[in-house]
């Protein structure tokens, strides 16, 4: 009964991680298209009188294209049945570039230090996090294998 659970598990957690994929790759696609638009309006327009607004409003998009385009890669890798430090690394990844994408369309007038204060502790964090990662990455005796299986393949 148990294996029939765990089994019956993994098949409703891949056909949701397989659904969701479709999803977000939908979603990564109509962020890029939005990104490609306003930069071919931007540059219709006079390109040496593009507004700090317009550059704002350009990286926000390519940055969200960016964060989706993660994201599908995580969703790729639970479809797959990959776990471990690459699922993790791409998490960190993702709230990273959330936290520089929010300082990228900050209006700096309107926020208070606390806030910037905020966010870089989160970038810190989130960058230390991800170096312990690659640290412990680097540690495991799987990394070795990889390795070893990458210069076989040479």
């Amino acid at each position: 009964m148990t294996r029939f659970l765990e089994g019956a598990y993994r098949w409703f957690n891949t056909a949701v991680s397989a659904v969701l994929l479709i999803g977000i790759l939908a979603v990564v696609g109509v962020a890029a298209a939005s990104f490609l638009r306003l930069t071919a309006e931007t540059i219709q327009g006079t390109p040496t009188n593009v507004s700090y607004p317009e550059l704002q409003s350009l990286f926000d998009r390519l940055l969200g294209a960016i964060i989706a385009l993660e994201l599908a890669h995580s969703l790729h890798l639970m479809v797959t049945g990959q776990r471990g430090f690459a699922q993790v690394r791409i998490v960190l990844i993702i709230g990273i570039l959330a936290v520089v994408r929010k300082l990228i369309v900050i209006e700096l007038d309107a926020v208070s230090g606390f806030l910037l204060l905020g966010l870089a502790a989160a970038i810190a964090a989130l960058g230390t996090v991800f170096g312990v990662l690659s640290w412990l990455e680097r540690k495991s005796p799987d990394a070795a294998q990889r390795s070893d299986a990458g210069r076989s393949a040479e």
